[in-house]
């Protein structure tokens, strides 16, 4: 069993997100999920969550509870250790340093000495609500994501979606490596640049030559090579062949005039067109869109909203077969 050390607001949508990199996850208190596997080279790759352990034990939130519990931790391999403790979202008011001196005298008693930069053992002690996990740590999530905020792309344009919150929709997509994933509204491609980065091949599509340049000058910029982009109306996709994955974030204010379309009859041809390419899609709009998915033969598996600010919230919809 491992744990997840889970971000953002939205455990949910954190947890299924986490889904493209482990299987069985379930969140089981603020912040923190388990899963049944895990694939470690995914994970890495995941935005909402921040670090994976192999579970080693889980107990109630009560430090003497803990305590007494310690003895039945086995590390299979000697080495030095240090002890990380949290106490998520203050949700305990425990006092981690107490808990990372005491859990780690206990350590030192079973033969472990302490390095607190370099050690053999991270030994996380994860507090949320009642709930104490302690787990080894596995692997922590890729860092770079400021890097590649919409103001520091070579092609810019107001309302483009922060790395994070791209990284996490293609990850609901499926992107993985030797996955084809499609963009028919790519806007700046930020969505296909975070899926690019896990290793699928994409391909992108917008309406306005403008945006496919500036795609393309912010693909190359991340060295981003395995990527196809045209100019190409949503409504009528181009592609013949299937795909494992369509999604598209559907353009707001002003920039949803430019396709020619009411904004829901756009909607409605694009995902009636995905219908034969793909098994699932992944839509994100600004209202929701149940209705019109399911016009268009699509069923509704997950729906979360997302706050950008106070007059955007943004729907993410996950749709399947």
């Amino acid at each position: 069993m491992y744990v997840l050390e889970l971000a953002g607001e939205n455990y949910d949508f954190a947890a299924a997100e986490a889904q493209n990199a482990a299987k069985g996850v379930q969140v089981i208190a603020p912040g923190l999920a388990l899963a049944e596997t895990v694939s470690l080279s995914r994970t890495i790759h995941l935005g909402y969550t921040h670090r994976v352990s192999e579970v080693l034990l889980q107990t109630s939130s009560h430090l003497s509870e803990l305590l007494s519990s310690l003895d039945t931790i086995h590390l299979d391999q000697p080495g030095t250790i240090a002890i990380r403790a949290r106490d998520i979202r203050r949700s305990t008011n425990i006092d981690t340093q107490k808990v990372e001196r005491e859990v780690g005298t206990v350590f030192v008693n079973k033969g472990f000495s302490v390095d607190l930069d370099t050690p053999i053992h991270e030994i996380r002690v994860l507090f949320s609500g009642d709930i104490c996990i302690v787990g080894r740590l596995l692997e922590t999530s890729s860092k770079g994501y400021s890097d590649r905020n919409p103001t520091k792309k070579p092609f810019f344009q107001p309302g483009s979606m922060d790395p994070i919150e791209a990284r996490a929709i293609a990850n609901l997509a499926g992107a993985r490596p030797n996955s084809i994933i499609f963009d028919p509204m790519c806007g700046t491609g930020g969505i296909l640049i975070e899926a690019a980065l896990m290793g699928a091949t994409v391909y992108g599509m917008d309406a306005q030559q403008k945006m496919i340049l500036g795609a393309n000058q912010n693909l190359r910029h991340y060295s981003v090579k395995n990527f196809v982009t045209i100019r190409g109306d949503a409504a009528n996709l181009p592609l013949s062949t299937k795909i494992d994955s369509i999604l598209f974030d559907v353009p707001y204010g002003r920039q949803s005039k430019i396709t020619g379309y009411e904004i829901d009859v756009l909607i409605e041809h694009t995902l009636k067109e995905a219908y034969p390419l793909t098994s699932k899609v992944v839509v994100i709009s600004d209202f929701p869109l149940e209705k019109l998915a399911k016009q268009a033969g699509w069923v509704l598996k997950n729906h979360f909203t997302r706050r950008v600010h106070k007059s955007l919230t943004r729907h993410v919809h996950i749709l399947r077969k």
